[in-house]
């Protein structure tokens, strides 16, 4: 069981930073105050898995 968990989570992280990236392109393509949103928010979901992920290190 703590197997599965494992590679779930694995999955799901791996999903979400294929969302934020494609936050990022998308905002990157479109010229407006919208599209800047959008790349914070890609950005925002990076850096928070970046430090969920280095948590588990120290």
């Amino acid at each position: 069981m703590e197997g599965n968990k494992k590679w779930i989570m694995i999955i799901v992280c791996t999903a979400l930073v294929a969302l934020c990236l494609a936050l990022v392109i998308v905002g990157q393509r479109t010229i407006s105050v919208s599209g800047l949103g959008l790349q914070l928010a890609g950005l925002a979901g990076i850096l928070l898995l970046l430090y969920l992920y280095n948590k588990r290190y120290q």
